[in-house]
């Protein structure tokens, strides 16, 4: 085993088909490049099997938990002051238990309650998100942060 941990680097994008980047076919033919994307997936390891479920919430909490996303509190869409079920561990969670600074940017869409269900609550280290309703964004720093590692 290497003395050092790798990094790990995950991207989650809605609506996004398989052959869209060119490191799984698409790119040029798609007629949208990714070399940087490519360049970047050449480097590291590839995943080629996530099946993802009809609507973005239900996705992610798999992806997070490894979990159906019924078994979460998650097989729709959240509306209301719901989401993610609290007690649920995460893989930000366990990789931050294992030692890995961790960090969420972009859509979170597992809980309305950015007080109580925000990414810092389920194991983020930091995170800058919007909790699914438009134009409203939110940031936090966990008080545990282990940025600067």
């Amino acid at each position: 085993m290497a003395d050092k941990q790798p990094n790990i680097v995950v991207f989650f994008w809605d609506n996004f088909g398989w052959g869209e980047l060119g490191c799984y076919g698409g790119g040029v033919l798609r007629g949208a490049p990714t070399p940087r994307i490519d360049q970047f997936a050449s480097e590291g390891l590839k995943l080629l099997n996530f099946n993802v479920e009809a609507q973005c919430t239900p996705s992610r909490s798999s992806l997070l938990t490894g979990r159906h996303a019924i078994r979460s509190g998650t097989g729709a869409v959240s509306i209301g002051p719901d989401g993610l079920t609290q007690w649920e561990i995460t893989m930000a969670r366990a990789l931050s238990d294992a030692g890995y600074a961790t960090g969420m940017w972009g859509k979170w869409h597992l809980g309305s309650d950015p007080a109580h269900r925000s990414p810092i609550d389920f194991g983020f280290d930091e995170a800058v998100w919007s909790p699914g309703r438009p134009m409203k964004c939110s940031g936090r720093t966990s008080p545990t942060s282990r940025k600067g590692r």
